[in-house]
């Protein structure tokens, strides 16, 4: 992954700029920053650095970083693979240390992890450098850390419902901050995170900041413990299944759309671009199955969103399409929620990238789950599915001048 992932970093952000940007407080309530200036004093990090290697560094980390985020439980989790929520990887996500919001987590749960910590204790391991045009380092051992911590991001990302996750480099005494969504990485210039109060005045912030700040996508919550038994039921799910609820305006209404959907399942690919997922949804309302989509989508001005492009069809009556009950691009709460990467490429700072394309998350529903293709059990079913989709296309470019 992680040349996949090259082209898409941006930096190297100045780490006070990153912090007042993504985690400002005066967007945290009642925080205040004498409790951390009090606390924090060079060299309080000497146990960590002088570790001869890095899983001893593990330990005096923790011990030291919890005094800034109490409200964190600090994991060492190198020796525990998450295979409940990562089967489909074709390696294993197993990172150094995992950070909960709670205080009952242990080992590597990705479905839950709010921040991924990742140690090296040799500087030829960095992923990236602060000299020359590009950001990225190209050997070998750099381009292995990027592919990792970029498959800890995918993993998080596509394991939860989140709008960005944080990760956190350390290579010895240096220790970097990225910024992860669906354009992109953004990434800090080094932090001497002995001497320098960055890295400890993250987690400080981020221990106190609202879910959103911290990336969590605040459009969606939990289900309640009855409806995700009755979702359950029609979604034939077992009942160790995580379930959400969240609502899409419907179509040509003023009402919602009231959906509960499972949890979603990480897959192996770049965190980069749409991120599509989808699968069949209860509607609470209507006591019926249908099928959420929720995608990234491209946002430009001659690009069509999907829900209008299911719009015009209907109003055109094509056939052999599904109808879409709702959608909408999602209205996130703060800022910080939309995806910065692109936004952020062209800054005083940034070195040359190729980020270059921006998205808005897309969600609809449409009125029928479909099955596979390769479930067909009859030629005739395969050529009969073949032709209703070509009768389909040719309506629609005909009628819409599009697909």
């Amino acid at each position: 992954m992680g040349r996949e992932m090259k082209s898409h970093v941006v930096g190297l952000m100045p780490p006070e700029e990153f912090l007042r940007l993504f985690l400002p407080i005066s967007q945290i309530p009642h925080y205040d920053d004498s409790s951390f200036t009090s606390a924090f004093n060079a060299g309080i990090f000497k146990s960590t650095i002088d570790a001869p290697d890095e899983q001893h560094a593990y330990k005096p980390f923790i011990n030291t970083m919890k005094s800034f985020a109490p409200q964190l439980s600090f994991i060492d989790s190198h020796s525990n693979s998450d295979t409940a929520n990562c089967s489909s990887f074709t390696f294993s996500i197993k990172p150094d240390v995992c950070v909960y919001a709670d205080t009952t987590s242990r080992g590597t749960d990705i479905s839950t992890a709010e921040v991924i910590i990742e140690f090296k204790w040799g500087y030829c391991h960095d992923a990236f450098h602060d000299v020359g045009d590009s950001i990225v380092s190209s050997t070998d051992n750099s381009m292995d850390t990027l592919g990792q911590i970029t498959s800890y991001a995918a993993a998080q990302l596509g394991a939860q419902y989140r709008t960005h996750v944080f990760s956190v480099l350390i290579v010895r005494d240096c220790a970097r901050i990225i910024r992860w969504d669906r354009e992109g990485a953004i990434v800090t210039s080094v932090i001497k995170y002995n001497t320098e109060p960055c890295l400890a005045d993250f987690f400080h912030r981020f221990a106190r900041a609202s879910p959103a700040l911290r990336g969590i996508d605040t459009s969606i919550s939990p289900a309640s413990l009855q409806e995700a038994a009755l979702a359950r039921s029609w979604l034939s799910l077992p009942d160790t299944k995580r379930m959400f609820k969240l609502s899409i305006p419907i179509v040509d209404s003023s009402d919602m759309l009231t959906l509960i959907i499972p949890q979603p399942v990480a897959y192996g690919f770049p965190p980069v671009g749409r991120g599509t997922r989808t699968c069949p949804a209860f509607d609470l309302l209507n006591k019926k199955v249908v099928m959420f989509k929720d995608s990234w989508r491209v946002s430009l001005p001659d690009v069509l969103p999907e829900g209008e492009t299911y719009r015009l069809l209907m109003s055109h009556k094509v056939r052999n399409i599904a109808t879409c009950l709702a959608y909408h691009d999602v209205p996130h709460s703060i800022p910080q929620q939309f995806t910065q990467t692109v936004k952020l490429s062209s800054a005083a700072w940034a070195r040359s990238n190729t980020a270059t394309t921006t998205h808005i998350l897309h969600r609809l529903a449409l009125n029928i789950v479909g099955n596979k293709l390769t479930k067909f059990q009859s030629t005739r079913q395969l050529v009969q599915s073949v032709r209703d989709a070509l009768i389909g296309t040719y309506f629609g470019t005909s009628k819409c001048l599009f697909i």
